[in-house]
């Protein structure tokens, strides 16, 4: 393998431009990438193989690759400066990723392993992903479809949206609009500065829901046969409600609850300057 993986090596410092390498590697293993300035495209498919394209944009070879035991290490370097590369990777199914750069757009469509994902600039996008899912982004973008587990989002200046996942779900979020579509979750936390959250999901018996945002909107639907406490609070907003309720507390205070159902789940929804929209899911 070792072999295998310098003759690619080789070639590509011919090209001076360009690799292409593939080698045997744990399917459950983990890969380890590290880009300063570029992208990353990851699919995956059913073999015990890694696939590596790289692009970049200078003679040098900037890239190296270090297998070390189950996990595989892609570093850039440069001694001038790192190039910026452009990665499209194919990955076993379950394999664990975890990406990291500074000026860094990442696509990953397909995994069923552990994600983590961190980025100063760029967009992140993720397709599947079970286990542990982490992105972190400061300026740019976040998209979650399809994950499994426990997924985490942290974005300072950016929207996140997370669609037909299921699992504990926690979103933070300086300064963007958050979207959680068909979400299955008995555990959901939202934590928003400047921006709206939106929430379609389903509300279990014994789930725990909180979602606040500081300047902006909450919309959330609640289904039909949800059985729930409720608790809103609000400073210089109001409350508007599709479905019959029954307030107890000081509604003048912009603090009250009530309940629906038996009220087994626990739902906290906060907005310090913005409307709470409560709507009956049809």
């Amino acid at each position: 393998m070792i072999a295998h993986m310098a003759a690619a090596l080789m070639a590509s410092m011919a090209m001076g431009q360009q690799m292409d390498t593939t080698f045997a590697v744990s399917g459950t293993g983990q890969l380890d990438l590290q880009n300063h300035e570029g992208t990353v495209t990851v699919s995956t498919w059913d073999r015990d193989e890694l696939r590596i394209r790289a692009d970049w944009d200078d003679g040098r070879r900037p890239v190296s690759i270090r297998n070390a035991g189950s996990t595989v290490r892609v570093r850039v370097a440069g001694e001038y400066g790192l190039p910026r590369v452009e990665f499209d990777i194919t990955a076993p199914r379950g394999m664990s990723i975890a990406l990291q750069g500074v000026e860094l757009d990442v696509t990953i469509d397909g995994s069923a392993g552990n994600i983590a994902v961190n980025s100063v600039e760029g967009v992140i996008d993720v397709t599947g992903g079970s286990g542990n899912v982490a992105l972190n982004a400061v300026d740019g973008n976040v998209a979650v479809r399809d994950a499994r587990g426990n997924i985490a989002v942290h974005a300072i200046d950016g929207d996140v949206s997370v669609t037909d996942s299921r699992g504990t779900l926690r979103v933070e979020s300086v300064e963007g609009d958050v979207e959680l579509l068909n979400i299955d979750s008995e555990n959901v936390g939202v934590n928003v500065v400047d921006g709206d959250v939106t929430f379609r999901g389903a509300i279990h018996d014994g789930g725990r829901y909180f979602m606040s945002t500081h300047d902006g909107d909450l919309d959330i639907t609640v289904p039909s046969e949800a059985n729930a406490r409720v608790s809103i609070a609000t400073f210089d907003g109001e409350l508007v409600s599709d479905i019959p309720i029954q307030i107890e507390g000081d509604f003048s205070q912009k603090r009250f609850s009530f309940t629906l159902g038996t009220g087994r789940a626990l739902i906290e929804l906060s907005s310090f300057d913005g409307v709470i929209r409560l709507n009956k899911s049809r």
